[in-house]
């Protein structure tokens, strides 16, 4: 099942409904709209970066095998000189140093399964809900054959959509809340390798971190920019309906964004990458 477009369904599928419902006089279905556009995800991108990592602890633990035999060797030829035991020091720092590449890797791919499971059973959740606003819907306009049947069910729809929407509330609070717990252990396990080289007096960690940051630079500046275009959009989408005509102009935006795969605006300028991973700033 492909859950980038299970999501984009869900968005049509839960537009639709909430534009009838707004026809037939029950607004409160509308707010879902901006939502659902919002939470727009791919998760198997997450469980592929996850598989890369797993690759990278198997090479890595390989890589430490490997070494242990090799110098295995040496050590017991008996080479007990000065030279001797700095070659061993070298080698055990290495050896810890894969050791500590590996649970690294572990834990990167374990956060970003962890994160890929979270968005995909927010899609499906999300698909529900779309589902539930369409049955809605379908009541709402099978009661719309007589003026008092329908006053009853726009009550009712009312009710109904209002508990609705505060259920997805609090399960997309618990979606963000869990995703913040996923890059705070990122943060941490980077924190914890460049703190740990910084008090042995080695700053590599540090100015490797600096100098990736400054790599990827020009791609957090698009991503902070294409962030805000998608919030302003999702902004403008949840207005009420008659209104200033932003909701249908932020309407055709949003469908064009999710057949197109990016932002109508910024996602036209994403920036190169280079062979070794970085990007280029424009004046670069």
């Amino acid at each position: 099942m492909n859950l980038a477009h299970l999501g984009q369904r869900s968005l049509l599928l839960g537009t639709g409904a909430a534009v009838t419902l707004s026809a037939l006089g029950v607004p409160a279905a509308w707010p879902f709209a901006g939502k659902m556009y919002v939470h727009q995800y791919t998760p198997q991108a997450f469980f592929d970066a996850a598989d890369a990592w797993l690759d990278v602890h198997d090479r890595a633990s390989d890589t430490r095998r490997n070494l242990r035999d090799l110098t295995g060797g040496v050590a017991a030829s008996g080479w007990r000189s000065e030279d001797g035991r700095a070659f061993e020091r070298r080698v055990d720092a290495y050896l810890a140093d894969l050791r500590g590449i590996e649970l690294r890797a572990v834990v990167t791919a374990l956060v970003l399964h962890t994160a890929g499971a979270a968005l995909a059973a927010f899609v499906l959740f999300q698909f529900l809900v779309a589902a539930a606003l369409a049955a809605v819907a379908a009541w709402v306009l099978a009661a719309a054959v007589t003026p008092v049947s329908l006053t009853a069910a726009r009550t009712a729809a009312t009710q109904c959509l209002t508990r609705l929407f505060s259920v997805y509330r609090t399960t997309e609070k618990l979606l963000d809340q869990l995703l913040h717990g996923c890059a705070a252990a990122l943060t941490a396990a980077v924190a914890v390798r460049v703190g740990r080289e910084a008090l042995r007096g080695d700053d590599t960690a540090l100015t490797d971190l600096a100098s990736a940051t400054m790599a990827q630079g020009p791609l957090l500046v698009w991503g902070t920019a294409n962030r805000v275009e998608r919030d302003l959009t999702a902004h403008a989408l949840a207005l009420p309906l008659a209104g200033t005509g932003l909701p249908q102009v932020a309407g055709a935006k949003a469908a064009y964004d999710v057949g197109a795969g990016s932002q109508a605006i910024t996602g036209r300028h994403l920036p190169e990458q280079g062979a070794d991973g970085s990007y280029a700033f424009p004046w670069e």
